[in-house]
């Protein structure tokens, strides 16, 4: 029988603000009011902060004195060294897996995310084989710290997705998204080969490609909030 877990107050308002912030639905350096998240959720003030602790920790917020919690402002700087932090997960992720993984299982998940990839409608749905493609990784890295600090860079991670996956136009940023799928070709094929220095170029080199439709549309949010 499927078990159906209970949400606490604090996971509801939790979760639905940090849908809000990744999904860019709220401004950046945007003032989350107390009172008005209590009137918005219909909740004491306990759930609010507390909710808001957990978003501070993911760093998906900050306070200020005499100002209170505030939305991230992320700059280019900020993309450099969130996706630089996420590359070193991702490179302690391979390397263990590679190490004491199932290989052969490896390369049938990743090759068969890499066809979903090429078979991809759109941006949003070639992200989703690109976290799939790196959960390879982490599944098989058989290391729960590591996992669990990866997730503590989760949110803003997501933030990144959001702004690499915002609808394209024709000849606008990151129209040819299919162009990325050269990348895990590669780790895929030194997986194959027990080439571990050529599945950290193939991650590094995924970042870099992708760095620059990020700073791009992040600069598009940004004009258009008024920043």
């Amino acid at each position: 029988m499927a078990v159906i877990k209970r949400m606490s107050l604090v996971d509801q308002v939790y979760e639905k603000l940090k849908d809000k912030i990744v999904q860019l639905k709220i401004p950046f350096g945007s003032k989350l009011n107390v009172s008005k998240l209590q009137e918005e959720y219909g909740v004491s003030s306990t759930p609010v902060r507390e909710a808001l602790n957990r978003l501070l920790n993911e760093g998906l917020i900050e306070f200020e004195n005499n100002v209170g919690a505030r939305v991230i402002d992320i700059t280019e700087d900020d993309v450099r060294r969130i996706q630089e932090v996420s590359f070193a997960y991702e490179m302690a992720a391979a390397r263990y897996a590679m190490k004491r993984g199932d290989r052969e299982g490896m390369i049938r998940e990743i090759g068969q995310y890499i066809e979903e990839y090429k078979n991809s409608q759109g941006v949003i749905e070639s992200c989703s084989c690109i976290r799939n493609i790196k959960a390879v990784f982490y599944k098989n890295s058989d290391n729960a710290m590591l996992i669990d600090s990866m997730e503590s860079l989760n949110g803003l991670d997501q933030v990144l997705h959001s702004l690499f996956s915002m609808p394209r136009e024709k000849g606008g940023s990151g129209e040819f998204y299919h162009t990325g799928i050269s990348y895990f070709e590669t780790i895929y094929k030194a997986i194959q080969n027990d080439d571990f220095a050529s599945v950290c170029d193939g991650l590094e080199g995924h970042q870099l490609w992708a760095r620059k439709y990020i700073v791009k549309n992040l600069e598009t949010v940004k004009e258009q909030q008024g920043k």
